[in-house]
This record gives C-alpha cells, structure tokens and sequence, in this order.
C-alpha cells in the first residue's frame, strides 16, 4: 500500500521533485566555489579534458564517415587510459562532469564548472530518495529522507567534488531502486541492467552491488526477481563495455584487469595510505575490525543517526515496509562490511563507505515514519485532539524540523569543512582531535579564501614549502590563484612551510609543530582544530 495522501494531486506530484532537484542543484551550484581542489581531482579535470576531446573528434569523424581514426586502440587508450595509476577508475562520472563542463565553461570558473557534474550525481540521489520514501511511506517522509540525505555532511561535501565517490554512492542507490521497481515490472529490469552497467562504469565496487540486492530478493521475493537476474547478468555488463571505450579492443583481456586493479589496490604498497586512527599512523589491514561501523558512526549526524536505528528497530512491529527497511539495512551493513574483507582500503575518513550513507539517510526516514506515526496516535488518545485540525501533518512537520534543525545547523558552522565533521559522540572535532582521529585529508581546507589570504600576507618572491601538497599550489599558481612570484619549493630552503594537518601523512615532528604553535603565520581552522598552518621560517631575502 502507498501511504501517500490519496488527495495529492499529479501536479504536487511532480512539482516536489522537481523542486527538490533544482533546489539542490541550486544550493550545491552556489557553493562549488567555497572549496579547494581535492588531492584526486587535478588529474580528473585532465581526463575529463581529454574524454572530450576524443568525443569532439568522434563526432567530426562520423559527420564525415571516416571512425578509423578515433576507433583506433592508440587513439582510444591516449584519451581514455591516460594515466590509470592516478585516474584508476572507470570514466562514466568523468563523462557526466564533462559535458556540464563545457556547457558552463563560460559561466563559471574553471574547477566549478568540473564540478556540475558530481553536483547532478547528487541531485538525483537526493530526487531519487524522496520518490522512493513516498512510495513506501508517505510524502512527508519522503521530504525529511531527502532533507537527511542534503544534511548529511559527508555526503553534501563530496557532493562538490568531481571524484567517484559521490557518483557511486548516487548509482549505488539508484540501481537499488531499479531492482525493487524491477520486481514488479520488465521495464524497469531493462532500466536496472543499464543502470548498473552505468555503475560499473563508474568505480570498481560496483560489481558488488548485486549481491545485497539477490541475497535480499531471494530472502522476501525469491519468485518475483528473474527479470532482474537476466538484466543484471546480460544488459549491464552490455553497458559497461560500450560506455568504456577502452574496453572495446581486447575486451575479455581488459575486463579482466580491471578486475585485478581493483582486487589489489589494497595489496599494492603505492594505492593503500595510511590511515591516523587513535594517535597511532596504520594501514588499512591493521585496523580493528569495528573500524568502518565506528567512522560512519561518528561521522554522521546524532539525529539521523538516532533516526536510522529507530528505522531499524521498527522491523520489529513495521511489516508492509519490513521487506523495504531490510534492504536499506542490508545495503549499509554490506558497504560497510566490505571494509572488513582482506584487502580493502580503508584511509580518507569514512570516503570508502560513503555509498553506505544513503540507505542510513532511508533508514532514518523508516525511523521518522515510525516516529511521526507513535507521536500522532498519542496524540489522538488526548482530549484535544478532535479540534485540532490536519494533526497528522502538523506532527509530521514538527518533527521533521525538530530532527533537520541539528544537523542543518551543523552544515552551516562546518561549512566548507563538511569532511571534517565529527559528531558529539565523540566531542565534535574538538573530541576528535583530541582522541587522535583524522580531521583532515582531502586538501579541501585549501579553500579560495586561504589562497586569498596566501597572496595577501606572503612577501614578494618568498618561497614555500607545502610538503606533499606543493603539487596543488603549482596547479593554483598555473590557474592564476596564487601569485606568480611566489616560488614553490621542495628544498629545505624556504621562508614559509605550508601544512595541510593530514596527520597520517605528516612527520611526529611537523604534528608537533602544528600542536605546540599557539599563532602560526596563517592558519584554517574549524572550531579551534587546526586545519592548515603556515609557518614563517625567515624573513624573505635573508639567508
């Protein structure tokens, strides 16, 4: 049964959505501009550039009949096989920021415009996950899932960033989706197969997502799910081949690296970083095994996440949405568990299990549901309650905003600095800092108002010294955001020593440094915690 008001209209219908997607695009669109440029993007943005390139030249070739040239494997590997150690995944989420890119390129400034494309990932999760909460419970649900879902930190951050992650999060849950509306209809088993061939053309980790999918389907619909069996094992990988040019010459061969690339990145010394957990700098298979349970716990906000186990604990009593509620359990666990399988990599926060936070964002609308529904039939038992007219919807708002305004708020104080949000489990940051976990590490911090205070402060012809970022400050100098005088060096010869506070990445020496210096020359902060510092070494000009 859909509990969603048999009184809404077709156009309401259709309105929230729509509203939702633009809202959100409008809101993510004004923010892209806040952020720095994050360690993976630069080679992304190169990619991008050269996808496009191939496409340009793809269709000029066919307007004039002549493929062999950009079919050729040389041709084909140059612009979609550039450099497969920095860009190691596969190139659908590069091609969706491409062509927003070069629509918007006269628009927006260089890095923003990338940046529309994680932006639309986003959108349509936060879409996605209204309709889908309507058709199970209602569209006052619907509402604060999308709402939990724009107010989860991790998941609005990376939704500035023209990466993968946010991308496979979206296609994750999308493909999701498709398979539950495919257990009642072919046509969307067709659109599950292309779907999931768009994810596997997105990141490795999408070859998994069909088994949370099955195993739950066998579970609650063991007799309903063939139609997605059969799209899932022909369409998609159709669809993944023919959305990878690459993989069209050799394919058996290539297929089969690129299983290889993503079984062993955890086992290679070059693609598995260490991870600053509790003061001490491990790798990814050191870790406890609670690990990912524990990031994604401190790293999402009370509410939602108070919300999501009231969801979980309403399979107890919920049985039209017990088959619902299950899946989005099951989706999160699996992600999250992942992490405990021999090679996973686990640095970068709770980045690896971002396609995780979704379905908890779901969960938490099955809690609020169930939350709304306790608080109104109490309410119904009072004297008063006949004369209160539309009681059903004013509880469901009032909740609704007693649930969003934490979190909201939350977004706004860490803003720009979503990725460095921790919850009050563990003391906000400043607990975080303080029992050693990492608060930094995707080099967002170097925001356009730091390199605005960088070109503002620093002297003529000094020199500086960013460590493992100076790759980013020759990108910002070459893009004319950081002063073309400044000399960026890797020498021990500097007047100023930039720190990017990725402690798993710092020596003890330099954590000190950035621990015991109660004024540094610069510093980013948020709440006292210590972001990024600059440190003045010597005056310019003296030896």
């Amino acid at each position: 049964m859909n509990p969603t008001a048999s009184g809404e209209s077709r156009t309401s219908r259709r309105l929230i959505p729509l509203a939702l997607f633009f809202g959100t695009l409008l809101l993510v669109g004004a923010t892209l501009k806040d952020y720095g440029v994050t360690w993976d993007e630069p080679p992304y943005f190169h990619a991008t550039d050269l996808h496009m390139r191939w496409v340009t030249g793809f269709v000029e070739s066919a307007a004039q009949s002549d493929l062999q040239k950009s079919l050729d494997d040389q041709s084909i590997k140059e612009a979609w096989h550039w450099n497969p150690y920095n860009v190691p995944h596969p190139p659908f989420s590069r091609i969706v920021s491409g062509f927003p890119h070069t629509v918007a390129s006269p628009f927006l400034d260089n890095f923003s415009a990338y940046r529309v494309g994680p932006a639309l990932f986003f959108d349509v999760l936060v879409t996605v996950m209204f309709v889908w909460m309507r058709e199970l419970f209602g569209t006052a649900t619907g509402l604060f899932s999308a709402l939990a879902t724009v107010l989860t930190p991790n998941l609005f951050g990376h939704a500035h960033f023209a990466v993968t992650d946010l991308p496979l999060a979206t296609m994750w849950f999308l493909t999701a989706y498709c398979f539950w509306k495919g257990l009642a209809s072919w046509k969307w088993s067709v659109i599950l197969g292309v779907v999931w061939g768009l994810a596997l053309s997105t990141k490795f980790p999408a070859v998994l997502i069909v088994v949370p999918l099955v195993l739950w389907a066998h579970l609650f619909h063991r007799d309903r799910y063939s139609n997605n069996l059969v799209a899932l094992l022909f369409l998609g990988p159709a669809v993944m081949v023919a959305t990878q040019p690459y993989l069209w010459h050799q394919t058996g061969l290539r297929v089969l690296e690129f299983v290889y690339e993503g079984i062993s990145r955890g086992y290679r010394p070059e693609t598995n970083f260490a991870v600053f957990f509790f003061n001490q700098t491990v790798f990814s298979n050191q870790l406890p095994w609670y690990y990912p349970f524990f990031i994604v716990g401190v790293t999402t906000p009370e509410p939602i996440l108070f919300l999501a186990l009231v969801g979980i604990a309403s399979l107890l009593w919920n049985r039209e949405q017990r088959s619902a509620v299950v899946l989005f359990l099951g989706n999160a666990a699996f992600v999250m568990m992942l992490g405990l399988m021999p090679g996973a990599v686990l640095h970068d926060g709770v980045r690896q299990m971002l396609s995780a936070l979704p379905f908890i964002a779901a969960l938490a609308g099955a809690g609020f549901y169930a939350l709304a529904g306790g608080v109104q039939r109490l309410a119904q038992r009072g004297s008063a309650s006949p004369s209160i007219g539309n009681l059903r919807i004013k509880i469901a708002a009032i909740v609704l905003v007693l649930f969003c305004f934490s979190p909201a708020l939350d977004l706004h104080l860490s803003h720009p600095f979503q990725l460095s949000f921790y919850n009050r489990l563990v003391g906000g940051i400043r607990g975080a800092y303080a029992s050693g976990l990492e608060t930094t590490y995707f080099m967002e911090a170097f925001t356009p108002a730091f390199l605005q205070t960088l070109n503002e402060k620093i002297p003529a012809n000094a020199s500086i010294n960013a460590s493992f970022a100076n790759f980013m400050f020759v990108l910002y100098q070459k893009q004319g955001l950081l002063r073309p005088d400044i000399n960026i060096t890797i020498d021990s010869d500097f007047d100023y020593l930039v720190l990017l506070n990725r402690r798993s990445a710092l020596t003890p020496r330099r954590r000190y440094l950035i621990d015991t210096t109660s004024n540094p020359y610069i510093s980013v902060t948020l709440a006292g915690v210590p972001l990024v510092s600059v440190f003045q070494f010597r005056a310019p000009g003296r030896q």
